[in-house]
Parts: C-alpha cells; structure tokens; sequence
C-alpha cells in the first residue's frame, strides 16, 4: 500500500528518534550525541550513537544507520509501510487509506477493534472482586504476580453464554463483527452465544503487537469442556503463524539471537517471570511457518518441552521442522516429571538460568542421547538405523563447514570411522537428487469411486436425482475445475453433454440407462452406485437417529451447503499454498505483495463464502 509522501514526512519529523531507540537501548548523553551497546551486534565497549538533532543513528561497528524509519524497520523486522504505520501509531497520526484498499482495511480494522475490546472486557472481568475471584486466585495459585498478569494483558471470561455479547452490545460492536474474531458462536436458530465461558484468558499478539485471538484455560473442567480452547482460524488469526510470546519475548531474543520454545501459555509466563523469555506455539505443533517467523529475529531454537513421552515426540518433530527451515535446533532435558512452570517455580530464577546453560545440548547429542535411553543403538541394525537419520538431518544443513563438523561429531558420539558417516551423508544427497530426476509423473488422478469426497458425490446425486435444472444451477455456481479429475469430472461433463439445452423440470438422469452414457467404466461405476445410493442413508445416521430429508425435499439448499463445503476445501488449500509463498518471499518485494494482495482476496471470498453470498439463484 502507498503512503503519500507529506505523510511520511509528518511522521517521521513527529517521531523522536531517541526515544524510540530508548524504548530498546539504553543511551548516555555524549556531546550532541547519545551512546549505547548496538542491538545490531554484540559488544561491549559503546558504538551506537544517535544524534537527535539530525535524526539519525549509526554504528561504528557493524556499520547499520540511517534515520528513525530504518531503524523501526532493523529492529522490528518490518517493511517501510509498516514500519511508517508503527510509527504513525506510537505518535497517534491516522495514515488515510487508500480508497482501493480502505474497504478492505475497514474491515479487517472492524475485527481488531472487537479483540480490543474483548481483551479489555476480560480484563476488567479478572479485576471484578465477584467474578473475577476464582480465576484471579488461579493464576495467584501459579506463581503470577499482577506485573506479569498486567504486562500480558490475562483475562477472564464469566461464565456466561451472552456476557461478551451484550458488553459489546453496549460498545456498539455488532455480533458479526465478533463472530468474524471468533469470540462468538453462530447457533442454528439465530442469535449467537460467547464461545469462551469461565475461563481464564490468554490474548495473543502478533509479533508487532496487535491482538490476533485467544487462549482460554477452563476453571471447571468435565468430560465435555477442554481444558484448553483457542480462538478458531479468522481473517487475521492463523495459528500456524502465531507464537504466543514473541511479541513480549522478541528484544531478547534478538539480542541473543536464540530463543526458548516451549510449550504452554503458562510455560511462558513463569518463565518471563523469573526473567527468560520464551515463546510457545498455540494449539499446533511447531510449523515451517513459525520457524521462518523466528528466523527473523534468531539463528537459533531451544526446545523446552515437558519431560514426558509426549514431550519428547514432540521434541524430535520439532528438531526436523526447524533444522529444515534453516535454523540451529538444541535441546534442554527437564528432570522426569517437570514442565519449565513447574521447574522454575522450584529452582528460582538463579538456578534455572543455571540450568539452562549446563544442560542445554545440541540436536545431534539430543538425538543420540534420546536413542541411547531407547536402547536402539544395542545391535548392529538399530545402530544404522539412527546414524542414517542423522546423516540424513546433517544433509539438511544449508553451511558445508557446519555438515562436516556435525559428520566429525556424529562419528566421536557412535564410535564409527567418519568416512563411513560421510559415505551415509553422501548417500543421502544421492538419494534426494535421484529422487527429485527420476520421480515418475504423478497421474492426473488416483481418484476411485470411493474416494470421492462426500460433497461431491452428494452433488453428483443431486444432479442424476433432478435434471437439468439442477445441473445447470450446479455449474452456474460452480465451474469444471472445481470437480475433481477423474471419474466424477467425467461423470459431470457427460452429464452437461447429455442434457445440454434441456431445461425441463421432468428431465431426469434416473430413467436413463447409464451404459448410454459416453464415459468410462469407472465413471459408469460410479453413477450406478450413485443411483442406487440415492435413497439410502448412511448407517451411522441410522445409529445416532438423525432424521435425514431426502434429496427432493429441499435440492437447492442441500446444493448450496455441498458447494460451499466443496469451494472452502480448494480455497483453504490455495490460501495455504500462496501463505507458503508470502513467507519465502523476499520481504517487500513485487512478488511477495502481489502473493498478499491475492491471499486478501481469498481470505474476502472465504467470508462471502460461508455466509452464501457467493451463489446465483
């Protein structure tokens, strides 16, 4: 998005350079000058300097300066136009949109401002000496002082199914705008309740600042509430692409240019307590998306999970996503029973830092450990077997001295001559070229007749069951491409072929033999099986006693529900693929802001979507 060059200006000269390099560094007053450690790089003696009265800030040892922008940009890792945004924020200067884009803003700004104000409502709720308590007392139970609970804004949700709903009633917040932030639930007659209800309440932050969703630990639990519940996916909600933490945790981290990952919201808060700054992920296991989002701020990731089996299932998963997303993986090992919570309220701050640094290994030392406790290294077999999987995490580092010292390494750990090491290494980078040469073509489709997703058979079955009507409304909603390749793509292009120019409501697929139909076996196959399932319904429904319509019954709406259902599987999958895209992009480029220009489209369409705006009648 273009910002008009007198509003650059007016932020720029409104934003004081030294104090917003104070917000990172501390600064002593030298001459006209002011001096501090760089962030940029370690060191010891002073060589940042910042010069208030020009605007500007260099360092002579590693060379970085420029004005107040660049520097926002250097150390929040932002592009010019967010970096111009955080500012124009930070000096309350409102930045005019656009027109082509200020609809879009619009909305997307609708959706902050109802998690704005649902943080504040669950703040307020923690602090209310009647419904807070009980929650209040929970956190206190943890080992949280109110600096902490204050700094990360923690919350409670009342256990009420409407208490959001009619606050933000009050703020003039509509219902759809906080079912848009996944704040509240639509139900099936009308009307919406709170999706969080007596739960203690976790906001999260992007990694510059702005709250995206929630976390909610349940008071009471039973066997129908989780104990956790997180905000579902939004316009501005992904959770593959948001680490709980990063936001509060990222100055340290780029200081030291690693970072703990662990995995709870509380791991991180006593954590950030005793003064170590950790990030979690939120509900998911660790992503490629995260990695790279870390990869902006560290060189390198320090597992932190619970010591259990889970914990260390997860740790091995973790290490291949981050050592194949360029990053350096360790490893700390917790005492059997302990999480980083428990463990650092035990040990204190002193001691767990202490901890930290003796008993943090590498990956390689952590997987060779992790095997020797398995006991798979007591035969000749299970010993290949781990080396192989090492050679083949060492052939996923992108530094070549960095392979070899790990190929030394892993001999001295297994007592194995290096070169065989390097032979396996070697074997490994043969096998993924061979691969990547010589895979076979994929075929079009693997697709059978009982691999058909449901939405599309019941879309088939609507078509042979009513006609041309239904066929032509069917294909004015949905195009070709939509179906999948193979024996149901087939099945709709003769089905368009037969009935072309048809419009009868009497016209019918059932009553016509389907030999006659210019298709193959398969597709033949599977319009038969479609006819005579036309009036069965499915076991399992007979099980649960679910009253199912027929088909004629209500065509259309059973139609609009297969293809919305149909649309949002192939749009998520496209809105994943272009995220992919976005993050490997280099930052700021032509292409990475055509990538984000389209995923804003999808992410419109998915809305008009679900609420069935998209379909002609």
């Amino acid at each position: 998005m273009w910002i008009p060059d007198h509003i650059v200006d007016q932020v720029r000269e409104s934003s004081d350079i030294l104090g917003v390099v104070q917000d990172y560094v501390r600064m002593k007053k030298a001459g006209n000058n002011y001096v501090g450690l760089c962030p940029f790089h370690e060191e010891k003696t002073p060589s940042f300097n910042v010069n208030p009265s020009k605007g500007i800030f260099k360092c002579f040892g590693c060379g970085k300066g420029g004005n107040v922008m660049t520097f926002v940009m250097e150390i929040e890792r932002l592009e010019f136009v967010d970096a111009v945004r955080w500012l124009a924020d930070r000096a309350g200067i409102k930045i005019p949109e656009q027109r082509v884009d200020r609809e879009a803003f619009e909305k997307t700004e609708v959706v902050y401002h109802a998690l704005r104000f649902a943080s504040e409502y669950f703040t307020q709720k923690l602090q209310d000496s009647v419904s807070g308590t009980e929650a209040l007392a929970y956190l206190r139970g943890r080992g949280l002082t109110e600096n902490t609970i204050e700094r990360f804004q923690l919350g409670y949700a009342p256990d009420s199914w409407d208490g959001l709903l009619k606050a933000a009633e009050r703020g003039h917040i509509k219902p759809e705008a906080l079912e848009r932030a996944g704040l509240v639930i639509k139900k099936d007659n009308g009307g919406y309740y709170d999706r969080f209800r007596n739960r203690v309440i976790f906001p999260v932050w992007s990694h510059i600042g702005k709250i995206t969703g929630f976390g909610g630990r349940a008071l009471k639990e039973g066997p129908r509430t989780p104990k956790y519940l997180n905000s579902p996916e939004t316009e501005v909600y992904h959770k593959s692409f948001v680490l709980y933490g990063l936001y509060q945790a990222k100055r340290e981290a780029r200081q030291q240019s690693k970072v703990l990952l662990v995995e709870g919201y509380t791991d991180v808060l006593a954590l950030d307590q005793a003064g170590i700054g950790s990030v979690a992920c939120c509900g998911t296991a660790l992503t490629p998306q995260q990695v790279k989002l870390l990869g902006r701020f560290v060189k390198e990731i320090q597992l932190l999970y619970d010591a259990d089996t889970a914990g260390a299932e997860a740790t091995e998963r973790a290490i291949d996503c981050i050592l194949q997303n360029g990053l350096d993986a360790s490893v700390v090992s917790l005492p059997e029973g302990e999480d980083p919570d428990s463990f650092v309220r035990k040990q204190g701050a002193d001691k767990f830092k202490a901890y930290l640094q003796d008993e943090t290994r590498d990956w390689l030392e952590s997987f060779f450990w992790s095997a020797k406790q398995k006991n798979t290294l007591s035969t000749p077999q299970g010993m290949r077997k781990e080396i192989s999987r090492v050679a083949e995490r060492i052939t996923w580092l992108q530094d070549q001295l960095l392979q070899k010292l790990y190929i030394q390494k892993t001999s001295q750990l297994f007592g194995v001559l290096e070169g065989d090491v390097a032979q396996e290494v070697a074997a490994h980078f043969r096998s993924r070229q061979t691969s990547a040469n010589t895979a076979p073509a994929q075929p079009e489709s693997s697709e059978t007749v009982d691999t058909i997703p449901e939405p599309e058979r019941k879309l088939l079955e609507l078509m042979l069951e009513e006609g041309a009507p239904m066929i032509e409304y069917i294909l004015g909603n949905m195009s070709l491409e939509e179906f999948q390749k193979g024996p149901s793509l087939e099945l709709v292009e003769a089905l368009v072929a037969l009935y072309h120019g048809h419009t009868r409501e009497s016209d019918k697929l059932g009553s016509i033999d389907v030999g006659q139909l210019q298709i193959s076996a398969l597709g033949r196959q599977l319009a038969a099986s479609l006819l005579i399932r036309q009036h069965e319904i499915s076991k399992k429904w007979e099980e649960k006693k679910i009253a199912v319509p027929k088909l004629n019954q209500n065509p259309k709406r059973i139609a609009k529900d297969c293809m919305r259902r149909v649309k949002r599987k192939l749009i998520k999958g496209e809105m994943k693929d272009l995220m992919s895209g976005i993050t490997s992009a280099d930052e700021g480029s032509e292409a990475q802001l055509e990538l984000q220009e389209e995923y804003r489209k999808k992410s419109q369409y998915l809305i008009s979507l679900e609420k069935g705006e998209v379909f002609e009648d």
